[in-house]
């Protein structure tokens, strides 16, 4: 009789393996913003903005993380305004109130009525910027783009800020700012404006762009020492920046 010959047990079908790090890039593939959130154009961002469901909203807001305090804004401005300066500009009887990152409408902090006149500086420049190229848009559209950062003593929150917003404009409103940012500005050009109580002072400031084509400012003064300069000059200043065509 011949022998018999016992094979194993046919091996079960392999299933693909799916590690942590795959999970990880599904979940990022799947929460990946529109890519119009951070177009090269303003009217583009705000549109899509606006367009956005409540799931991509509050997937924008976990990509954004915890927030630094006094610093309102847009979760996907194109204009960011960076300072370091402590807010001394809070009314000893309005509170003030930290509100989340907005989107697709102005963050209502910046309307905050404090007695420096902090915040109308803010919305006056902000909207100073945005004529530039959009005249016909009003504060609303201009503020829903923008964002004003409290960088502190801490330096990295500019970092984290410039790559989340992918800002086309950034004007960081003291030297301290401007300093600690590490940014590389090319084809810079400095902008004088005169003090108008002390005879021989001037304030510089400068605009300028990055490689990549980001417009950067520095400005001549801080919106908290508006006494110490024209409104008129520093108008002039903000509608000198290079800011290309949409």
């Amino acid at each position: 009789m011949a022998a018999t010959v016992d094979f194993p047990d046919p091996m079960p079908p392999v299933k693909p393996t799916t590690t942590m790090a795959d999970k990880d890039r599904i979940i990022t593939l799947r929460r990946r913003p529109d890519s119009l959130l951070y177009s090269l154009r303003a009217d583009e961002r705000l549109a899509a903005a606006r367009a956005q469901n409540k799931r991509s909203r509050a997937a924008l807001a976990e990509r954004a993380g915890e927030w630094p305090a006094n610093s309102p804004g847009s979760l996907n401005a194109w204009l960011l305004l960076v300072t370091t300066k402590p807010p001394v500009w809070r009314d000893p009887v309005l509170t003030w109130q930290d509100r989340p990152l907005a989107l697709g409408e102005a963050n209502e902090s910046f309307f905050y009525p404090d007695p420096l006149g902090f915040w109308s500086e803010i919305r006056r420049w902000t909207q100073e910027i945005f004529r530039l190229r959009y005249p016909t848009w009003g504060l609303g559209e201009s503020l829903a783009l923008t964002s004003l950062l409290h960088v502190g003593e801490d330096p990295s929150r500019f970092r984290i800020s410039f790559d989340l917003f992918s800002p086309r404009v950034v004007l960081f409103l003291d030297e301290p700012s401007w300093v600690a940012s590490g940014l590389a500005v090319q084809k810079s050009v400095n902008h004088y404006i005169k003090d108008p109580h002390r005879s021989g002072q001037v304030y510089e400031g400068f605009w300028g762009e990055t490689a990549e084509g980001v417009v950067v400012g520095k400005a001549p003064q801080h919106p908290t020492t508006h006494n110490l300069y024209r409104a008129e000059d520093m108008i002039g200043f903000l509608r000198s920046a290079p800011i290309p065509q949409p």
